[in-house]
């Protein structure tokens, strides 16, 4: 199949050494059953100056992070099956081993992913907007939930991962929008249930406008609601550490989107904000304020009865920028 209908896989350039302007980064988070959680991106970022490769992490509850440059020449992937490796890390759909000049080391192995069912009209989350061409900023999710077996050791500290809740989803283009709201959990009281939900100030043909894009998996069923499925959203209330958001669906619920008579209800708090590394036009010199020890709780209505209550913990969190043009 086409790459479009395949998020993980590498959407960049042929030749990186002479490309500029571009980002691609790949988002691995697992938590482990004692609320650990870590967050491992790996990409690369191309621009005028310095064309490298990266691993950069975040770990809860402290918030630390770590960033690991590379030459550009030790980025390679793999598209059937995909795989990433920078140096002698590797990543992919099975398994990811990191300990070449990094932080973070060690093994986990990743079972029973849940990738985002895709078709014509919807080649992945961002919908018919998958197709537009030059866009700032191009989203994907992986796994919508999966296991996490194995053990990474950073800052000097064990984490084991035995049966544990993992997610995967990535970004490529540009750069990152000037100002969005990205949330995300699959750590909730049910491990069958998993959330995500990203709003942003979209440029486009010399003008913006708000977008946004997410799911809610319930067990067997999963939820999008968009701008391209004409679902209605609302923020109720933002400021730098919480935003609450009501979203009603519209029209006839068709390709799994939320429809008439449905509303989701989401409430997210986050105490500890870490710096992470973000691109702007290829450069990697933008710092984005994230937690992955979050509350995320989550309702969910079909003609006003409520049919999901439940909180989220150990979620990813970032508020970004002017807030107020969302």
């Amino acid at each position: 199949m086409l790459k479009i209908f395949n998020p993980e896989q590498f959407q960049g350039p042929k030749t990186l050494q002479s490309s500029k302007g571009y980002f691609e980064g790949w988002y691995y988070k697992a938590v482990s059953s004692d609320g650990n959680a870590i967050a491992i991106i790996v990409g690369i970022a191309l621009n005028s100056e310095k064309q490298h490769a990266f691993i950069q992490t975040i770990n809860s509850p402290d918030g630390t992070t770590t960033y690991s440059s590379f030459d550009i020449s030790e980025f390679s992937t793999t598209q059937n099956p995909f795989s990433v490796s920078i140096g002698k890390n590797f990543f992919s759909k099975d398994k990811i081993i990191v300990g070449d000049r990094t932080e973070i080391s060690g093994k986990v192995e990743i079972l029973d992913m849940l990738p985002l069912p895709v078709n014509i009209f919807r080649p992945g989350i961002m919908g018919w907007f998958s197709y537009l061409p030059k866009m700032e900023c191009y989203h994907g999710v992986v796994s919508l939930r999966h296991t996490v077996n194995g053990c990474f050791s950073l800052t000097n500290k064990k984490i084991n991962f035995v049966n544990s809740n993992g997610y995967i989803e990535k970004d490529w283009g540009t750069s990152f929008p000037e100002s969005y709201v990205w949330m995300q959990s699959n750590n909730f009281s049910t491990p069958e249930n998993s959330f995500m939900l990203s709003i942003a100030k979209i440029p486009w043909l010399n003008k913006y406008f708000r977008g946004f894009l997410g799911f809610l998996n319930i067990k067997d069923r999963i939820l999008i609601f968009s701008t391209y499925t004409s679902s209605v959203l609302q923020i109720l209330e933002i400021d730098e550490n919480r935003v609450k958001i009501v979203i009603t669906g519209k029209g006839l619920g068709l390709n799994k989107s939320l429809k008439r008579g449905e509303i989701i209800s989401i409430d997210a708090s986050r105490k500890v904000v870490s710096n992470l590394v973000g691109p702007v036009t290829g450069d990697m010199d933008r710092r984005i304020g994230e937690s992955i020890d979050a509350k995320i709780s989550v309702k969910y209505f079909k003609n006003k009865q409520c049919m999901f209550d439940d909180t989220g913990t150990n979620s990813g969190l970032e508020i970004v920028g002017d807030t107020s043009i969302l």
